[in-house]
């Protein structure tokens, strides 16, 4: 083992028997030793950067992010540094992404975050590519959101895995086709193998709360009274209505941005309001609004083969019931997809597999085939979590979780049954249907300000009785 601090070979001066790297899936890398500062001087500081090798091989890659200090003894002057590092994929956590995209790549979108963001970070793209295309984005904004978010969502959406390797280069990859460098089988020379059956996470009925989606067209018919001037319709409005007063057509306008029309509306609200100069319908009026309006989203999908199953096993209803709110999922094809691959997944009882072993290439995400006779244990396993960690005699073990994918033919199919099940898909991060993205732009004065420095002074537009947004004018 040899262990990088900044640049310098710091291998003397760390305890390898405290030496550990955690791993697992959707998690941060997080690597452990203590360091003997002999005289004092050794200056380490969060944010140096900290490489591990086995054999030549990267194990580890990332920086300090917590150092301990301690002292043993009085009659002991040397100090003990207990190191804590996180690899590199805390340089998309203190990204912040303002963008949008429409009829995009998923990987263009993620080649992109790498060009404006996270290129200055020391973030490539591996050659040949290791940034597939992935499916199409019909719509993505990412309002103010860390680029681990952006990547977290297209990675699940595209059936994806992402991760950023120790030599700084970005992966998104179809996670079908990533698979372990060995297989176990009887052959293999693995320790303390444990099975464990459970029901962490079952679910055979599973509620999505998603967003919004829009109403078939809505007619609604009125009668006035010689008073109201303003009409509720049962749906807040999404599209801007048609409206008529006996079949005559009437004009439309914004509320509070636009005048001179008969009637006005706005995005989102379920009133419409006459103009103040128009005379009030009577009884013989007809209003008919023609729209379509926005509905809450809430969806239940049911595994029925697997209520059946836990109701011979336990008795009483059978339903194993889990609710999760994906509000930024706006129709309602998508909340039902995202509902029944919860359930591909989740509405099997778990087995999960524990072992140590000598033989290194495991990391989490790859899909490890198992076909143990003995334990009747045959299929595509995920790995979830690898630890490295000090075996004694100038060994390293490595202590693996993996989990197994028996729903839907296993996890090669459920992977790919994600990339493919949508081919295009929304994305919408930290912002509804009906807002909009404002990107902020800095800009600074190379040499700094001076008397003689031109100014531009630019004001946004308000609107006003006389002043209102068009399709060559727009508020900020």
């Amino acid at each position: 083992m040899r262990v990088m601090i900044a640049g310098a070979d710091r291998t003397d001066v760390v305890d390898l028997a405290t030496l550990s790297v955690q791993d697992a899936v959707g998690e941060r890398s997080t690597a452990r030793f203590v360091v003997s500062d002999l005289d004092g001087t050794l200056a380490l500081q969060p944010g140096q950067v900290v490489e591990l090798t086995l054999d030549g091989a990267a194990v580890f890659g990332g920086s300090i992010d917590r150092i301990e200090r301690r002292r043993p003894g009085v009659a002991k002057p040397c100090r003990v540094l207990g190191v804590e590092c996180c690899d590199w994929h805390q340089l998309c956590d203190r990204r912040i992404v303002s963008e949008a995209y429409q009829a995009t790549l998923a990987g263009d979108i993620v080649r992109d975050l790498v060009t404006k963001y996270l290129g200055a970070e020391g973030v490539t793209e591996g050659a040949p590519s290791t940034i597939q295309d992935g499916p199409q984005v019909v719509e993505a904004v990412f309002n103010y959101v860390p680029a681990t978010n952006v990547l977290d969502s297209l990675a699940e959406k595209a059936g994806f895995a992402w991760w950023i390797d120790a030599g700084k280069v970005l992966h998104f990859v179809e996670r079908a086709t990533y698979e372990a460098p060995w297989a176990l089988d009887d052959d293999d020379l693995v320790n303390d193998l444990v099975v464990i059956d459970g029901r962490e996470g079952y679910r055979n009925r599973q509620y999505i709360r998603a967003g919004k989606d829009l109403t078939d067209s809505q007619v609604e018919s009125f009668k006035g009274d010689g008073l109201t001037r303003t009409f509720v319709v049962g749906f807040p409005m999404a599209t801007q209505p048609t409206v008529t007063v006996n079949s005559a057509p009437q004009t439309i306008g914004i509320k509070g941005a636009e005048t001179g029309c008969d009637w006005y509306w706005n995005k989102g609200d379920p009133i419409l309001t006459q103009d103040g100069a128009g005379t009030p319908l009577g009884a013989a009026d007809t209003l008919e609004v023609t729209y379509q309006g926005w509905f809450d989203i809430v969806v239940l999908s049911t595994d029925e083969a697997a209520i059946d199953e836990r109701k011979v096993a336990e008795g009483g209803t059978g339903y194993y019931e889990a609710a999760e709110d994906e509000p930024y999922l706006g129709s309602l094809d998508a909340a039902i997809q995202s509902a029944n691959a919860k359930l591909r997944r989740y509405a099997k009882l778990s087995r999960t597999i524990m072992f140590n072993t000598f033989e290194p290439g495991l990391r989490p995400g790859q899909l490890l085939e198992v076909t143990l006779s003995e334990r009747a244990l045959v299929g595509d396993f995920l790995v979830e979590s690898v630890e490295l960690a000090a075996a004694g005699g100038g060994l390293w073990r490595w202590d693996v979780k993996a989990v197994g994918g028996e729903a839907v033919g296993g996890w090669v199919q459920f992977f790919k049954t994600l990339a493919t099940r949508g081919q295009a898909f929304v994305v919408r991060e930290n912002i509804r249907e009906d807002q909009v993205l404002i990107r902020l732009v800095q800009t600074s004065e190379e040499y700094g300000w001076t008397e003689a420095t031109p100014v531009s002074v630019f004001a946004c537009p308000v609107a006003s009785e006389t002043l209102y947004p068009s399709t060559i004018l727009y508020p900020c």
